[in-house]
């Protein structure tokens, strides 16, 4: 019992690590209104990561309207490549319209359309270690096997390629950013999974209310996985990623630094371990998982010790 206590408490949300790079690419409105509010969308969108979650500016790509063609959008992937590193994550955010033709997802950028299989590809050119992509447009789901794949979490407002009508799932999505009510294990971070929550919660919400028929369903794909909603056992990736930024914790004390640096290390032994779960007998699991959470307690007292010696 009391190993199932620790493990709980720690599948809360793993901070991404190192920095976190974003795109967020506004396609073609169509008309006045569709630009509005997919204007308000990204801009709300940057304000939440960088005065919100802790990205650098710098590290904030926006292509809107004119912007939003698939020269400008490879080219962002090519900036990408060289910023990235192996310990980053990086956020896509599609905001717009999307077609589907029974075959293919197409996203309604400034001229020809890129399509899921296009965007997967940009995408593997990336070296980050997590990916997640939040695609708000209609059709959605139609893209995410095609965007699907190892340490990815795919985001779709819709559960297919067939629910075209225009969709509200993503103004739930970014007041889950914005909103404590969202951070459900109260660690003063919102995951990935959490924002999921959040908003299919308030798009289930909104159909309710105007007693309309749902012509959106909110999923998503986690680390490969087929898509789902939102379902008791919370997927392990979209748990364990959250939207803020962790950079690294840099002290005077080198004592200190050093045990921060070791604790750091366990905690991401941990967080793998809980990824690869489901490919592991669960005798390994527990044994492995026990002897890592008993590290983390000792590392733990250990920088307690330190921090008071070094405030005397």
């Amino acid at each position: 019992m009391k190993l199932r206590i620790l493990i709980a408490i720690l599948l809360f949300p793993i901070l991404a690590h190192a920095e976190s790079s974003a795109l967020i690419i506004s396609g073609a409105p169509g008309d006045d209104e569709h630009a509005k509010k997919y204007t308000a969308w990204t801009e709300s969108t940057r304000l939440v990561l960088v005065s919100e979650m802790g990205f650098l500016p710098a590290r904030v790509t926006v292509l809107s309207n004119e912007k939003a063609t698939q020269a400008e959008i490879k080219d962002a992937f090519v900036k990408l490549k060289d910023q990235i590193k192996p310990a980053d994550s990086f956020f896509l955010f599609l905001i717009g319209h999307g077609s589907y033709d029974g075959l293919e997802y197409k996203f309604n950028n400034v001229g020809p359309d890129l399509t899921g299989s296009d965007f997967s590809k940009l995408l593997s050119t990336l070296s980050a270690s997590r990916i997640v992509v939040v695609n708000s447009s209609s059709n959605s789901g139609g893209a995410t096997e095609a965007m699907s794949g190892k340490n990815r979490m795919i985001v779709s407002a819709t559960k297919t390629g067939f629910e075209g009508n225009d969709t509200v799932f993503y103004q739930y999505f970014l007041d889950g950013l914005k909103m404590t009510a969202a951070d459900e294990n109260k660690d003063h971070k919102i995951s990935v999974w959490e924002a999921f929550k959040f908003a299919v919660d308030g798009t289930e919400r909104f159909y309710k209310d105007a007693g309309r028929i749902a012509t959106e369903h909110p999923q998503v794909s986690d680390n490969g996985a087929p898509m789902t909603g939102v379902v008791p056992q919370a997927p392990i990736l979209s748990s364990l990623t959250a939207f803020n930024v962790d950079r690294p914790v840099s002290v005077a004390d080198a004592k200190l630094q050093t045990l921060l640096d070791e604790q750091k290390q366990i905690q991401q032994k941990i967080e793998t371990l809980q990824i690869n779960k489901a490919s592991m007998l669960p005798e390994d699991f527990d044994k492995q998982i026990e002897e890592l959470i008993l590290q983390l307690a000792l590392k733990t007292q250990q920088v307690e010790e330190q921090r008071k010696t070094s405030t005397k």
